[in-house]
């Protein structure tokens, strides 16, 4: 995961503002290692700035997506949202998700899942440009709980 200063070294080379509030946000992201939403980032956020607004913060969480610095997590554990966010760095892997406790870790394609996006694509003349794999079931922690 890079750090603030690189990720506002990206934002700048995208053209983005380098504001204050902006790097708040980045500051809460890079700091968490779960996943959140967004209204929950909204209000760590507001608890040690009030003053900055809703709109900078979905603003700058959607900029980061964009440039892949973190991913949305579309399965939640707990269910209920929709998504969640996770900060990631901007290489791409997968999650393994845990609908017992909503741990989720990261692990990288491999050359097997390569081979299938290929072979998909041959099948159907369909040109896959991107691509986002969430596998759910039950931590070791969990699977002993159970």
């Amino acid at each position: 995961m890079p750090n603030v200063e690189q990720i506002m070294q990206r934002l700048n080379k995208e053209g983005c503002r380098l504001t204050a509030p902006r790097r708040m946000v980045v500051d809460e992201i890079v700091h968490r290692s779960l996943p959140f939403t967004s209204a929950e980032l909204l209000q760590t956020v507001q608890r040690d700035a009030p003053g900055i607004g809703r709109a900078t913060v979905f603003r700058t969480l959607e900029l980061l997506c964009r440039i892949g610095i973190v991913q949305r997590i579309h399965e939640d554990a707990q269910g209920g949202r929709c998504h969640t966010y996770l900060a990631c760095g901007d290489h791409h892997h997968h999650h393994l998700i845990c609908k017992g406790c909503g741990t989720v870790l990261d692990f990288e394609e491999d050359k097997a899942l390569d081979a299938l996006l290929r072979e998909v694509e041959k099948r159907t003349a369909f040109r896959i440009e991107d691509h986002r794999l969430e596998l759910v079931g039950l931590c070791p922690k969990c699977q002993d709980e159970s």
